[in-house]
């Protein structure tokens, strides 16, 4: 059920900025790393929320397209992580085993746009 605003990643992203705009200097030296860990993972729930399941849907046609397989079946929302994880660890086994030696090239290049979803989510300002 969704409900009225805020939505879960503005108070998410209202957290990370309490955290970060008045508590930081508040809290003993010695904690204000925690702090700063506590707030960037706040922000990138938040970020995660927005985006939905689009970037994992990306990847996992992306990583499907570089394993030569068909994409087949589109899995459904809660499958899709599932998903990636597999064909990432497939392209991982292939890669380990040499058995893409002769692609390398292309797969790196084509590998950064995954690289780069992951990006926008953990640090988009990088």
């Amino acid at each position: 059920m969704t409900q009225d605003r805020p939505d879960a990643a503005e108070l998410l992203e209202a957290v990370a900025e309490y955290l970060l705009a008045e508590l930081r200097l508040e809290v003993p030296s010695q904690q204000r790393f925690r702090l700063l860990v506590a707030a960037n993972l706040c922000a990138i729930v938040a970020r995660e929320l927005r985006a939905g399941d689009a970037p994992a849907r990306e990847d996992l046609a992306l990583l499907q397209e570089l394993l030569g397989g068909d994409p087949g079946e589109v899995p459904a929302a809660h499958e899709i992580d599932a998903a990636v994880r597999e064909a990432e660890a497939e392209l991982a086994r292939r890669l380990r085993s040499g058995e893409l030696d002769d692609r390398l090239d292309e797969l790196a290049e084509r590998l950064s746009e995954h690289v780069r979803r992951k990006l926008q989510v953990a640090r988009p300002d990088y």
